[in-house]
C-alpha cells in the first residue's frame, strides 16, 4: 500500500482546516492509500517579532496570553482552552497526524493542500513550497494563495523562493483564479482548478447519519472569533434573528452575544449546518459546509475575502447568496435555494477534480 504525506494547516484550531484534511485522507484511502499530515514548524517572520511570541510558545509568550485574557475575558478563554482539547481529541482519534517532515522515512509522494497553504502572510514555511521534503514526488491539490497577490511575493522579495518549489513539483492543482494567475505568473504553466478536499469527499454517509442536534429553531453565526462582533453588525444579526424568531448560535467560535456558543468536532459540527434554519456565514468553509449539506445560507464578504469568496459561490450558482452591507442581509437570505441545480455543478467539479487527483497520483509512480 502506498504511503503519501500531506503539507496542510494541520495544527489550527479550525474546523474547517481539519475537515479538509480528513476529506484528502479519507479519498485517499478509497484509492487504497495511506495518508497522514506530516508536521512541521510554521514561519511567522513576516507578522513582526513581537506577535511571533504568541505562536512560538514560550516564556515569552506570557504577555501576550495574559493581555489575551484581559480582552476576550473568561468565557472567551475558556472556550477555546476546551475547543483546543475537543479538537486536539478529534485528531488524536482520527489519527491523521503523522511523523514531523525531517524525521519521516521516504514517502511515495507528499500533496501540498490544500487551503491556504501557499499564502505568505505569516510568513515564508519551505515545506509549503515542497522544498526539503521526504519524498521525490511533490505535487499540490487545491492550493490557495489566499490573500497574496504577484505583487506582495514581488514586495516580500520570495519570487525564487516559490517559483523553484513549484517549478519542481510533479504537478499544481489550486482552489480559486487568484492562485491560478500566481502560478502562471511565476512558473508559466497554468494549473486546473480544482475542488477544496471537503467538496471532493463530500462526507455523504457522515451527513446522512449526523444525529440532529437538541437546539432547535437557531440561526447558525460561522465567523472567527475576531468578526462579526462590531455594534453594527451584532445588531443587525439579532435583529434579524429576533424577526424570524430564531436564537443565534456558534459553533466552533466564540460570540459572547450569541445565545449559544457550542463546542463541537469537525464531524459533528456538520449536524449544526444541516439541522440550521439558516446560516450566516463569512468564511470559505463555512460556505463549504453550507453547500455539502444543503443548508440555506448568506454569505457576508469583505475586502480581504471577496474575491476568494465570489469564486466559489459563482461556481455553484450561488453569487445571489452575498451581501457586502447588513441592510442586505434579509434580502439575501429570503429566497430558497435550488440545491438541485447546486448539486449537478458540484458533481460536475467533483468528478473533474477527481480525475486530476488521479493523474497526479499517476505521475507519481511513473
Amino acid at each position: 500500500m502506498k504511503k503519501i504525506g500531506i503539507i496542510t494547516h494541520y495544527d489550527v484550531h479550525n474546523h474547517g482546516a481539519l475537515l479538509q484534511l480528513t476529506a484528502l485522507i479519507r479519498v485517499l484511502r478509497q484509492k487504497g492509500i495511506t495518508a497522514k499530515a506530516l508536521r512541521f514548524d510554521k514561519n511567522y517572520d513576516f507578522m513582526g517579532h513581537g506577535l511571533k511570541a504568541k505562536y512560538d510558545v514560550s516564556v515569552k509568550s506570557i504577555g501576550i496570553y495574559l493581555k489575551y485574557f484581559k480582552e476576550k475575558g473568561l468565557g472567551c478563554t475558556r472556550y477555546n482552552y476546551n475547543k483546543r482539547k475537543t479538537l486536539n481529541a478529534y485528531k488524536a482519534t482520527q489519527n491523521i497526524i503523522g511523523d514531523y517532515y525531517s524525521e519521516s522515512p521516504m514517502l511515495d509522494a507528499v500533496i501540498i493542500g490544500s487551503d491556504e497553504v501557499f499564502a505568505l502572510h505569516t510568513g515564508p514555511t519551505p515545506v509549503f513550497f515542497g522544498h526539503c521534503l521526504p519524498s521525490d514526488n511533490i505535487i499540490a491539490y487545491a492550493g490557495s494563495f489566499g490573500p497574496t497577490t504577484i505583487e506582495d511575493i514581488d514586495r516580500l522579495h520570495s519570487r525564487a523562493f516559490i517559483r523553484s518549489g513549484l517549478a519542481a513539483m510533479k504537478a499544481v492543482t489550486v482552489r480559486d483564479r487568484n492562485s491560478a494567475n500566481v502560478v502562471t505568473n511565476l512558473i508559466g504553466q497554468e494549473p486546473h482548478i480544482v475542488v477544496d478536499p471537503v467538496l471532493l469527499y463530500g462526507y455523504k454517509d457522515e451527513i446522512a447519519h449526523l444525529v440532529p442536534p437538541k437546539e432547535k429553531n437557531y440561526l447558525l453565526i460561522y465567523a472567527y472569533d475576531n468578526r462579526m462582533n462590531t455594534p453594527e453588525e451584532v445588531e443587525s444579526i439579532r435583529a434579524y434573528a429576533k424577526a424570524r424568531g430564531l436564537k443565534t448560535l456558534s459553533p466552533g467560535f466564540y460570540h459572547d452575544w450569541c445565545d449559544i456558543n457550542i463546542n463541537v468536532d469537525p464531524i459533528n459540527l456538520l449536524a449544526y449546518f444541516k439541522y440550521a434554519t439558516e446560516v450566516v456565514t463569512d468564511t470559505f468553509h463555512g460556505s463549504v459546509m453550507s453547500i455539502i449539506t444543503g443548508a440555506k445560507l448568506a454569505v457576508k464578504t469583505r475586502e480581504s475575502n471577496h474575491f476568494k469568496l465570489k469564486n466559489l459561490l459563482a461556481e455553484y450558482v450561488l453569487t445571489d447568496r452575498i451581501f457586502t452591507d447588513w441592510s442586505q442581509l434579509a434580502l439575501t437570505m429570503k429566497p430558497n435555494i435550488d440545491y438541485t441545480k447546486v448539486n449537478v455543478e458540484v458533481e460536475k467539479r467533483r468528478m473533474l477534480s477527481m480525475s486530476h487527483l488521479d493523474q497526479m497520483l499517476a505521475l507519481c509512480t511513473k
